[in-house]
């Protein structure tokens, strides 16, 4: 069962300053100025080392050094108990609320869908080792419980913890869980047996590889976590953009094997089986009758990019760009990177995708964009 946890987390009046996305996410000139105008961005922890003469240990030890001084400067405080917390984000329109504690990994029942790069997982378990701490939660979803969805509601009618937006106009609301609430709530948490991992596939693994290392260390047996209800989970899809030249494939092409009509209707749902782009106009698609449509970045591959683009692995293939699939034509932003052959696709469903993971099966890379996205450094698990 989820587990309170006790927290280290930023004081209040600088909530709004401290915590990151993933450093991947920025480009050079923003993290550039992230670490020259915010000196309490929890990027300054986990800055990249311009030093290329260090190890990958030493690299790891100074991020510990540069945690410890936050926590020395009183930029994070230990909180004072053991407690959940429920986190609200607020983006483009939706709400999403999650319960964050800590999970078990020896003993929590978790699916995966997705596989692991093992050298990077190896990576990031060398980096928790040397670090001690745990800065993003996973984010896991189980069956729905009308109780505790009530619970959610009580908690949130009390002072917030943390309560701001982002300057990508993303909002963050924090609570820390009180006593009147925390029986009532680990009540609601008897009935999960089954949790399904919905993002954060490569922080688990190098977890339960550090657990392995640290078996003696009760709080590194531990992965900091959100759970979320399933019913609010939000999945969309990738759009897949190919790099390729107007003479490899035509719309005739597809004309050939598939149903094609112009796409008629606007960019909030998926017209057809997929939507091509191609031409510069938008087309809608439709398979053969025999064709499994249960997941559709399968079918994009059997019948699309292997036998009519000759792509055999998708997640190595550099002709092949993803971007999170939202309801815009964002067809001259790919035009401007030379990118003229797009796919956009319908999202896979919360029971395929748990389907898939309690039969151990695996999706195909980028079949799913999991919202919401967790930030960095809003609550720390510190196991060393």
């Amino acid at each position: 069962m989820l587990k309170p946890l006790r927290a280290y987390h930023p004081e209040r009046n600088k909530a709004h300053l401290v915590p990151s996305r993933s450093m991947e996410s920025y480009t050079a000139s923003q993290l550039l100025d992230k670490l020259e105008n915010n000196p309490f961005s929890f990027l300054q922890v986990i800055r990249p080392e311009i030093d290329l003469l260090l190890t990958n240990e030493e690299r790891f030890q100074r991020i510990r050094e540069r945690l410890d001084n936050f926590i020395k400067s009183g930029v994070f405080k230990e909180d004072r108990s053991e407690v959940y917390f429920l986190y609200e984000q607020q983006a483009d329109g939706k709400t999403f609320t999650g319960l964050i504690g800590l999970l078990d990994v020896n003993s929590a029942r978790i699916h995966l869908h997705e596989n692991t790069l093992d050298s990077r997982e190896r990576l990031f378990a060398d980096y928790l080792e040397t670090t001690g701490f745990q800065a993003e939660p996973i984010l896991v979803f189980g069956a729905s419980n009308e109780r505790r969805k009530e619970l959610f509601q009580s908690i949130k009618a009390q002072e917030p913890l943390f309560d701001y937006y982002t300057t990508n106009e993303i909002g963050h609301r924090l609570w820390r869980v009180g006593n009147n609430h925390m029986t009532a709530l680990q009540s609601s948490l008897e009935d999960l047996e089954e949790y399904f991992l919905a993002d954060g596939h490569h922080r688990y693994g190098s977890t339960c590889r550090v657990a392995q290392f640290l078996q003696g260390n009760y709080a590194a047996q531990h992965i900091l976590t959100m759970f979320m209800d399933e019913a609010d989970l939000g999945i969309d899809s990738f759009e897949r953009w190919i790099k390729t030249d107007a003479s490899e494939i035509t719309l005739a092409d597809f004309k050939k094997n598939f149903n094609v009509s112009l796409k008629s209707s606007g960019f909030e749902e998926i017209q057809g089986d997929l939507e091509l782009f191609i031409g510069g106009q938008w087309y809608s698609v439709i398979l053969p009758d025999e064709v499994d449509r249960s997941l559709p970045p399968n079918y994009l591959m059997a019948y699309v990019l292997e036998p009519m683009l000759g792509i055999k692995d998708p997640q190595t293939d550099k002709r092949i760009t993803y971007i999170h699939q939202g309801d815009c034509d964002q067809s001259e932003a790919m035009a401007a990177k030379a990118l003229t052959l797009g796919f956009r696709l319908p999202p896979v469903s919360i029971e395929v995708l748990k389907k898939t993971a309690l039969e151990g099966g695996i999706m195909p890379p980028k079949s799913t964009y999991i919202a919401p996205k967790l930030r960095s450094g809003m609550l720390l698990h510190l196991f060393k």
